[in-house]
Order: C-alpha cells, then sequence, then structure tokens
C-alpha cells in the first residue's frame, strides 16, 4: 500500500469515528497536514469554507481601506512638506511597543466614530495618567519667559527634576497646519526641537544650568530606548533649520523623561507628539485654546473662563514658583513696589506715580524697596527713579529680578494689576501681604477685573485704597501635589 493510500485510509477513520480535524493535524506531520486539512475542507466542511471566502472578501475591503487611509495620510505629508523648508524631512511616527492592535497605521490618525481611537485618553497612545509618581520632566518651551516660568512652577512645586526643550516652527504657516493636524488626530514632526546652542540638553534643576550625567551620558544617548533611524541617528533629529543643531536633538533620550510639560500654543502640538510617541502623560499649563482637550491634565487659571472637563484642573492663580536670591536685606520694616507696565488692557501714565507717593506717606516709618520691568514705560521709570528708595532696581539699567526678596522680607508689596503673573506669585509664595495699584483702562471691563476679584473676595490680596489688613496666601503647592498623574 502507498503512502498516499495510508493517509486517505486514516483521514477517513479518523472522520467516520467523529475526530476533528484537529485530531487530523496533530497525528501528521506539517506537510500532511496540510494535504488532509484541504481535503476534509472540500469533502466535509464545505459551508466553513463559504464562510471563509466571506472573510476574505471582507478582509480584503478593510485591506482595500487601510491602503486607501495611507494614500491620503501621503498626501497630507506632501502638503506639508510644501509649507515647509525645502530640506525639511516630514516622518510617519513609529509607535513599536506602545500595545497598539496589530496592523494598525504606522503614525497615529484618528478617523472617528471607530472602535479603536489612538487620541483617547484611555488609549495606549496618550493613556490615562498612572498613580506612581513620576520623576524626570520635560518642558517644551515656546521661548516665552512666563510660559516658560509657569511649566518650571510646576516642576518645582511637583518635586520633579526637569529638561528644557526649546520648540519652534519654520514659518506660521506650519504652526496653522498643527491646529488642522490636531483636529483630525494626525501628528507628525513639523516642528524643530532645540535643546541649546551648545548641542546639550538644558537641564535647569532649582534653577540653575546643569548637565546631568544620566541624561547626556553616552550610554543615555546610545539607549536601545531611542527610536533611532536605520542610519544609527535619532529620528527626531531636524536638519533644515542653519540655527539649530542636530546633534543637539541625539543628546537626550525622550524615552527616559516619565512625562512632557508645556505652555503656550507653540508647545501644544509639540506636546502631544512626544507624549503620543512615547506613551507618557501630557500637562498642559493654561488653556490650550483652538486644540483638542485631550491633554492627560490640563491646568488652567480660572480667569481663563476653562469649560470643566474631567482632566481640567483650575487654579485661582498662574503657576509660579519664588525663591529668594540674597538681593535685598531690609533694616527695619520694608514695604515693596512691583510695577509693570502697559499691556491691551490698561494704560500706565502719572497715575501709578500718584499712588505710589501715597501710599509712601501712609508708612512713612518703613523702608522703601522698588523693581519695574521689562514693560515699564522709560519715562515712568525715570519718574520713579527720582523719589528716594531703600533699594531699587530700574530694569532697563539692571535686568534682575528681586521679586522672590520682596515677597520674603516686605510687610507689603503693592502690585500693578497689569500682570497675572507677579500677582500670582505674590499671593502664593513668601509671607508679604498683597496689595493692587489700579491702572488707566482701555475698556470697562477686562479678564483682569475678575481675577482681581476673586483674590480679593478670598482675602488673598486688598486693593491699594482699602485698609491695610493682612491678607491669606493661596496654598499652590498642595494644588499642584494633589494632581494625579
Amino acid at each position: 500500500m502507498d503512502t498516499q493510500t495510508m493517509e486517505d485510509g486514516l483521514m477517513a477513520r479518523q472522520i467516520s469515528r467523529g475526530e476533528s480535524k484537529q485530531g487530523v493535524i496533530r497525528n501528521l506531520s506539517a506537510p500532511q497536514s496540510s494535504r488532509l486539512f484541504a481535503k476534509e475542507q472540500s469533502v466535509v466542511n464545505l459551508g466553513s469554507a463559504a464562510r471563509e471566502g466571506k472573510i476574505l472578501n471582507r478582509e480584503s475591503s478593510m485591506t482595500i481601506a487601510v491602503v486607501a487611509r495611507d494614500c491620503k495620510n501621503s498626501d497630507l505629508k506632501n502638503f506639508i512638506s510644501v509649507c515647509g523648508s525645502p530640506s525639511y524631512t516630514l516622518r510617519r511616527e513609529s509607535f513599536r511597543d506602545k500595545n497598539l492592535r496589530a496592523g494598525a497605521s504606522d503614525c497615529a490618525w484618528h478617523a472617528g466614530g471607530g472602535p479603536l481611537n489612538l487620541n483617547s485618553e484611555n488609549s495606549a497612545a496618550n493613556p490615562p495618567a498612572a498613580k506612581n509618581p513620576y520623576r524626570k520632566a520635560l518642558i517644551l518651551s515656546d521661548g516665552r519667559k512666563g510660559h516658560e516660568n509657569q511649566s518650571i512652577a510646576f516642576c518645582e512645586l511637583k518635586g520633579l527634576e526637569f529638561c528644557l526643550c526649546r520648540i519652534a516652527y519654520a514659518n506660521k504657516l506650519l504652526k496653522l497646519c498643527s491646529y488642522v493636524l490636531d483636529f483630525f488626530g494626525l501628528y507628525f514632526k513639523i516642528f524643530k526641537c532645540d535643546l541649546g546652542g551648545s548641542g546639550t540638553a538644558a537641564d535647569r534643576k532649582n534653577g540653575s544650568n546643569l548637565n546631568s550625567p544620566a541624561l547626556n551620558s553616552s550610554a543615555s544617548q546610545n539607549s536601545v530606548n531611542l527610536d533611532a533611524a536605520p542610519n544609527g541617528t535619532n529620528s527626531d533629529a531636524v536638519s533644515y533649520s542653519a540655527n539649530l543643531d542636530a546633534s543637539a536633538d541625539r543628546n537626550l533620550n525622550f524615552a527616559n523623561f516619565d512625562l512632557f510639560v508645556g505652555a503656550g500654543s507653540t508647545s501644544y502640538y509639540a506636546l502631544k507628539f512626544y507624549a503620543r510617541r512615547y506613551a507618557k502623560p501630557s500637562v498642559a499649563l493654561m488653556y490650550p485654546k483652538g486644540y483638542r482637550k485631550d491633554f492627560s491634565v490640563i491646568i488652567a487659571g480660572a480667569h481663563d473662563r476653562p469649560k470643566p472637563r474631567a482632566n481640567l484642573k483650575i487654579s485661582p492663580v498662574s503657576l509660579s514658583f519664588s525663591r529668594p536670591q540674597g538681593l535685598y536685606q531690609p533694616q527695619r520694616k520694608s514695604i515693596g513696589f512691583i510695577i509693570g507696565g502697559p499691556n491691551s488692557c490698561f494704560e500706565m501714565g502719572d497715575e501709578i506715580l500718584k499712588q505710589v507717593e501715597t501710599v509712601r506717606a501712609q508708612v512713612a516709618d518703613c523702608e522703601f524697596a522698588l523693581t519695574t520691568s521689562p514693560r515699564t514705560p522709560r519715562a515712568t521709570e525715570s519718574a520713579l527713579a527720582k523719589l528716594s528708595w531703600d533699594y531699587s532696581v530700574i530694569y532697563s539699567r539692571e535686568p534682575i529680578n528681586p521679586i522672590g526678596d520682596f515677597l520674603a522680607q516686605c510687610e507689603w508689596v503693592f502690585i500693578s494689576e497689569d500682570s497675572v503673573s507677579m500677582i500670582s506669585e505674590a499671593v502664593s509664595s513668601g509671607s508679604a501681604s498683597v496689595a493692587i495699584l489700579s491702572l488707566k483702562r482701555k475698556d470697562a471691563h477686562n479678564k483682569f477685573d475678575d481675577f482681581i476679584s476673586s483674590l480679593v473676595s478670598s482675602g488673598y490680596a486688598r486693593r491699594y485704597d482699602e485698609a491695610l489688613k493682612k491678607t491669606a496666601k493661596y496654598d499652590l503647592k498642595e494644588f499642584v501635589r494633589e494632581i494625579e498623574l
């Protein structure tokens, strides 16, 4: 009896005994089982084969849809490439080891309504913030000091080590594209990432410039966690800007950070890009207008009037962190004056000088200290400089910041009402009571009115013309500590 006849006989006996096709396969070698399974299918289970044909047709349809989608993504990439610099290369970002469904597209995208939403707060691409403690944060900065300081304040108040990374767009059109791409849930490297002119990461722990060996060591640079391009360079490196050292991006292992933090519209798209790429939490400071609100955590000031959301934390003040610099040491009870400048809501003229003189006359036995700001008009600075001061900083002549010393050393600080950040720092730091100096307004009502009124009603500040009753301090550190990541 030949081999083929034996195989056919064995199959017939097992089928007659009711054995399953899995039993047939287990009793035969791989090539034999393949042939016999095909025979069994043709004789015993034609209905199953028909169903499989339907499945194959459905899978073919899905494949066509995926190809069409990828073609659309390709067209979108070509469009963005035209918007940017000619030498700028746009990459579809890999999500290797992110536990995404097998066969999913290798870039983050959103079609809406489907069972797999890569942009959901509960998705693997942007997971919900875990409750375990974090230690290292990467701050994505747009270069504006006010925004950068809020990010630093978050890290300081949370007790995190942090590193600064500058984010910028080659042109305004690319930034405009970021809003459109975010709307559709598409995330590409359309921005540049600058880690400092020296090509090393600027690790600014506790206000100083440090180069952390843990972050910039050769071991870190060559880590397998780096998403490296085939030629061994970091695929995050950007080379289209002459002002950007492309090697700087290779000096930082993005995967080593526990979370990404950013403030300001320029940083928000990059914040989502890196959070999804490395499956880490994203913390957006200030209310991200124009972008979808699917960050892990959003921390916004009440004066921005944000709509309630599960991931939104509202603070009555902006995030700030203040510490004395040793610039001012009063010899007796002291009063500090912190003067800002005009903005879209206020003008600054002689009215500020009159209020300063009135306050000084009321507490003539005190020591007086003054600091102006980068926005203070030169005429106002000159007029203030003519008064006698025990300590003064005219910022246009001496760009230093003694506010931390004022808040720690003075009995009272009087602050012009034009700056949310300065007032926030004053009501949440040091021990000085806070009074607000009024300015000439451009509108009958503005966001500063609501912000200051809320602080006054809560006892955190007074108007300058009110009785000088000691004010309370808002515990900003406790507010940040309670935020779970």
